[in-house]
């Protein structure tokens, strides 16, 4: 059987078009041209319509008229809208400010539970437990076998590994040191005879120089130890404004009289150091 044709509702035209439209600008109460209330009311009134239907309402008093443009903004007559008494006014402000709290209350109460749901979906799905739990497995018996020369068998047997002691932890911080002092001289010495070369004008470019006569000064070992906890100073602490608890190394090379001077990560020196061994001089 062929479709149905949608059965098309009857325009309204006359007296009950300008009911529908006054009613319709009244419960809006907002400014609208002929085709806006055209298109709101579903086309039940006509373009046509409501262009006449606003223009004698607007000739009546029951709306407002102002040009805008090349079309005309209708609204409906406010002083024609019934005026609230102060109680009123004062119970629909408790009313809305009631219904605001409650709204509140309402997000927060959906963001709680929008958190709740996103935890809930980052959490592995019950079909997909059996292969969490045999990784995890894995991954414990893999750490397990790491910590195995460390720890001992399970039996109880001894660890193939002989634990440092605190004197050879200590002797392995000051050799650290001392070494790492002398790195740190020669790649200072270094910085300043190219820089003498570079200003006397021997070489054009220090870069340049390095690549071509491949010189490395430093490899990425050497980096990572710089960055590492071995060459960080001790963080003061929050509680009572003093310095944290310095590890070996910190105390081996405040015990061994290690001066720091004030160089940068390049090992060259600061220009405030500079001046004050001018001053010395």
């Amino acid at each position: 059987m062929p479709p149905k044709k949608e059965v098309k509702e009857r325009p309204i035209k006359g007296d009950e078009a300008e009911e529908m439209v006054l009613n319709y600008m009244k419960e809006m109460n907002r400014p609208f041209a002929s085709a806006d209330v055209t298109a709101n009311l579903k086309n039940k009134v006509p373009k046509a319509a409501a262009v006449k239907v606003l223009a004698a309402l607007a000739e009546k008093g029951q709306l407002t008229v102002k040009p805008y443009g090349k079309q005309l903004i209708y609204l409906y007559n406010q002083s024609s809208l019934e005026v609230l008494d102060p109680t009123e006014m004062s119970s629909l402000n408790d009313e809305i400010n009631e219904t605001q709290r409650e709204l509140d209350m309402k997000r927060k109460e959906l963001k709680t539970l929008q958190n709740d749901l996103s935890a809930k979906e980052a959490l592995p799905k019950t079909k997909e437990l059996g292969k969490e739990i045999e990784r995890i497995r894995i991954d414990n018996e893999i750490t397990l076998k790491a910590l195995l020369p460390f720890r001992g068998d399970m039996n109880g047997g001894q660890s193939s590994i002989e634990a440092l002691s605190a004197e050879k932890i200590k002797k392995i911080d000051v050799h650290f040191i001392k070494w790492r002092k002398e790195w740190t001289e020669r790649r200072k010495v270094y910085k300043e005879l190219m820089d003498q070369l570079a200003e006397s004008g021997q070489i054009q470019s220090t870069a340049v120089f390095e690549e071509d006569q491949g010189i490395n000064l430093d490899d990425d070992e050497a980096k990572e130890v710089e960055e590492g906890e071995f060459c960080r100073p001790p963080s003061p602490t929050k509680r009572g404004g003093g310095m944290g608890k310095p590890s070996q190394l910190q105390k081996v090379m405040g015990s061994a009289g290690v001066k720091r001077s004030n160089t940068d990560e390049s090992g060259n020196t600061s220009p405030a150091d500079g001046k004050k061994r001018k001053t010395k001089r």
